[in-house]
Parts: C-alpha cells; sequence; structure tokens
C-alpha cells in the first residue's frame, strides 16, 4: 500500500506570491490543490503559470474537501485567506483552524503560512496543542514567531526592529501583493469605501504621519513595474517612495522544515526536536539522515 504524502498549507494573501513560488519551485510536488477564498482568485493562475508541468486544481470556500481524490504523487493543499480577516485577530485566528480541522484528515503535515499578525497567533505552541498532525508556523532564524509579513520579508524579527528603527518617520510598508492590489486591500480592510476616492484613507494616513511608502522587493515580480506601483502609491498619498531589497529565507526555511517532516515522518521530527533547538536545525537534521539512507 501506498502511503500518500500530503502537506497542508494555510496561508495569508499578502504573501500570496511567496506561496506560489515556494510551491511551483518544488519539483517533487505534482499536484496542488487550492481552496482560494480571496476576491483576486490569482494563485492558481501563478502556479500553473510559473510550473505548467504540476496538476493544479482551484476551488472555492464551498467545495468539500474530502471529496477531492488526491494521486499517490507529493501533494499540496493551499487554503488561501483573504486580507479582509486581519481586521480582527481573534477571527482571523478562529478561521484558520477551522480550516485545519477540515483538511486535517487528508495531510501528513501542516504549514501555517502567517507570522503572528496582530497576535493572533501568539503563545502559538498552546493554540496547537489540539493540532493532529505536526505543524510549522513562520518563524526567523532563532527560531522566534515571525512580527507580520513585513518581518517574513525583511528577514526576521531582528531585521524587521532595525529596519523600523533607520526610518526618518513613519512608513507604509507595500510587498508585491499589496503594491499590485492596494486599492482592494483597503476596502477590503474597510480603509476604503470606493477604490476610486482615496480621500478617506489620505485622512488616515495623515493622522497616523506617515511620511515614506517602502517597497519590499524580494525579487518574485518585474522589478520595474514594482517600483512604478510603489511611486504611484507614494504620490497619491503624498509620500516619499523608497525601495528595500526584501528576502525569501523565512518563507523557504519554514517550507523546508514542513516538508521534512513530511519525507520522515512526525514521529522522526519529534525525536529530532527533542535536541535540537531550532526548527530549521531540526529540518536540516532531518534531511541529513534522509541522505544518509
Amino acid at each position: 500500500m501506498t502511503i500518500k504524502k500530503v502537506l497542508g498549507i494555510v496561508g495569508c494573501q499578502v504573501l500570496e506570491d511567496e506561496l506560489s513560488y515556494i510551491v511551483a519551485s518544488d519539483i517533487e510536488v505534482k499536484n496542488v490543490l487550492i481552496i482560494d477564498e480571496t476576491v483576486q482568485q490569482t494563485i492558481a493562475k501563478k502556479i500553473q503559470r510559473l510550473a505548467p508541468g504540476k496538476n493544479v486544481s482551484c476551488f472555492d470556500q464551498n467545495y468539500d474537501v474530502k471529496q477531492f481524490q488526491l494521486p499517490n504523487d507529493m501533494s499540496v493543499i493551499i487554503w488561501l485567506k483573504p486580507i479582509s480577516l486581519h481586521q480582527s485577530p481573534p477571527l482571523l485566528r478562529e478561521e484558520v483552524f477551522k480550516v485545519v480541522k477540515k483538511i486535517e484528515p487528508l495531510i501528513n503535515s501542516l504549514l501555517i503560512f502567517y507570522g503572528q499578525c496582530g497576535k493572533a497567533f501568539r503563545n502559538f505552541e498552546m493554540l496547537a496543542q489540539g493540532i493532529l498532525v505536526p505543524v510549522t508556523i513562520l518563524r526567523d532564524k532563532d527560531g522566534a514567531l515571525i512580527d507580520d509579513c513585513y518581518g517574513t520579508e525583511l528577514g526576521g524579527n531582528e531585521e524587521y526592529h532595525k529596519f523600523l528603527i533607520e526610518q526618518r518617520g513613519p512608513s507604509y510598508m507595500l510587498n508585491s501583493m499589496w503594491a499590485a492590489h492596494w486599492r482592494n486591500f483597503m476596502m477590503e480592510t474597510q480603509m476604503l469605501h470606493d477604490s476610486n476616492n482615496v480621500e478617506e484613507a489620505k485622512e488616515i494616513f495623515k493622522y497616523m504621519d506617515y511620511v515614506t511608502a517602502v517597497g519590499l522587493y524580494n525579487g518574485l515580480v518585474d522589478q520595474t513595474e514594482f517600483e512604478r506601483q510603489v511611486e504611484e502609491f507614494a504620490r497619491i498619498f503624498d509620500l516619499q517612495a523608497e525601495n528595500h531589497r526584501g528576502t525569501l529565507k523565512i518563507v523557504e526555511h519554514s517550507y523546508v522544515e514542513a516538508k521534512g517532516i513530511l519525507k520522515v515522518g512526525g514521529l522522526a521530527y519529534y525525536e529530532a526536536k527533542k535536541f535540537l533547538s531550532s526548527p530549521i536545525e531540526v529540518a536540516k537534521e532531518l534531511f541529513n539522515k534522509e541522505s544518509d539512507k
């Protein structure tokens, strides 16, 4: 009997480009099932464009995932949650864990593609105690939960805090998804009620004393177009435009850990975790053992 290897990822729309990249880049993944709750519905097309050889199926949140017949090849189930949930950290946490329970019977390892996100996932170890499969969340090199998506883009909490200190004043940060969809995102988070009328958001920006719009570029989209989007945003909101180089190391390392669990099994992961302090060290140790076989 062939044991299916299925990685589940519950992720945030703001990190859609990063999620598309890591799944599309994994040549061992043959099948991708996506439940897309977002308005834009773009993640499936991105993965298909980046990896045309993968079998990609996409449904909305009304689809019963238990009906899907997963092949024996390695598979990933992605459940993408909308940005609108960030208005309420308790609601965000509740909705994510509802999804976890739905996909839990189908998966062997779980990656929560979020940081703390307004304390929604603070005390994660305690929150995750009811999850029946090994679970990973976005962490930095020290094993600490990432603060939010911007900390993810900057490479860790220490790098994030250093970046904030070095800014000339309050800065509004945009990654590739925010730069491309800021009007829709502001409407979904109640910053705007009309995508063509930004006066409401301008008042908020003035109140917050924002002086700079900072684009966090990590190489996943066209750089010229990204910088144009950041400059347009800055012009509309009377801000100075800056661009800062981001990194993919947080999402890559977290994916490696989640997949490491999938490759060697949850029991081996937990045995390694007893002796190694960093989740990345655990993943590396597991991969070394696998390669020695």
